[in-house]
């Protein structure tokens, strides 16, 4: 016990984390250390956690189709965390696929009751997502980011990146690289040019966070003309 401390830098990132996801994006302490009682971020490869975290999706996901009178399928979780409570909450970031085929990330926030089934407390579109459709508005615009390391999801970059400017963002996508290791790249949306040209104005040149990559955009994907 004499070996417990508190730190206050890494509690008021975790409750940043916590505000601006609500849940779904909790930074992973560097030092491995975990905060009690707090939000967990589970691998993959926790069998037993993981495997209860998927049949809550599933459950999830089978009481959206039959409410909303949709045909999603379930496809895979991307990110899982999970919050000890009287059983188990747990933040489900997952690919779904609608009745035309095309996937999309939702966000589910269920939670697993003692010996008494589940309860779907959360079921959203990513708010990072953006759907084909929405990407064909007149004035959308599109930014690449590129050397993006295998870690940096659509999560972090949204929320940990840019989510004091998610005003202006629409949405991200990232493309990870098939090669383990490599670096990956993304495309960030935006409504218009504008909003897209103020952005890379105030990120370039700065560092990402927990890293030492600097914001690295692509501007020949958005096809109007930048200013700087």
């Amino acid at each position: 016990m004499d070996n417990l401390r508190f730190d206050q830098t890494a509690y008021s990132e975790y409750m940043d984390d916590f505000n601006y996801s609500q849940g779904f994006y909790i930074t992973p302490p560097g030092d491995g250390s975990v905060l009690l009682g707090g939000i967990r971020t589970v691998g993959e490869n926790s069998d037993e956690r993981y495997r209860r975290a998927e049949s809550a999706a599933k459950f999830a996901v089978e009481e959206h189709n039959k409410k909303q009178q949709r045909m999603l399928k379930f496809v895979r979780i991307l990110n899982l965390n999970r919050e000890p409570a009287a059983g188990a909450i747990y933040y489900i970031t997952l690919v779904a696929a609608d009745a035309s085929g095309e996937t999309c990330h939702y966000h589910l926030k269920v939670w697993e009751k003692l010996n008494t089934g589940y309860q779907v407390l959360m079921f959203r579109l990513a708010p990072y997502w953006v759907k084909s459709s929405d990407k064909l508005g007149n004035n959308v615009c599109c930014v690449g980011i590129d050397n993006l390391m295998p870690w940096m999801d659509e999560s972090y970059v949204y929320y940990k990146c840019f989510y004091r400017a998610s005003n202006e963002l629409l949405g991200v996508e990232i493309i990870q690289n098939g090669e383990k290791g490599d670096s990956s790249k993304g495309k960030l949306w935006f409504k218009n040019h504008a909003e897209s040209e103020k952005m890379v104005k105030k990120y370039k040149g700065k560092m990402m966070p927990h890293s030492n990559i600097f914001y690295n955009f692509d501007l020949r994907t958005c096809p109007s003309t930048f200013h700087f």
